[in-house]
């Protein structure tokens, strides 16, 4: 389970500080080694994905300027 995406993954990271100045805000759609396409919306790269590629692995990412962490407080989200 730990090798999942590992290629896409790899492909993310290594190009992620170029894409936060090129695409930020915009979901990347990986398969392999290859990067498809830059989308505005999750819908349209998840959907995009499943049509190009059916219901296999593949990886939808959205290109946020800093790793963001979820921290809520007394059930509030700050």
């Amino acid at each position: 389970m730990a090798m999942q995406l590992q290629t896409e993954n790899e492909v993310l990271n290594k190009n992620l500080n170029e894409w936060r100045i090129s695409h930020l805000g915009q979901f990347v759609l990986i398969k392999g080694s290859d990067v498809i396409g830059f989308y505005p919306t999750l819908d349209g790269a998840f959907n995009d994905g499943l049509k190009r590629f059916g219901v296999t692995d593949f990886l939808v990412e959205q290109i946020k300027p800093v790793e963001s962490v979820n921290v809520s407080f007394y059930g509030r989200a700050i």
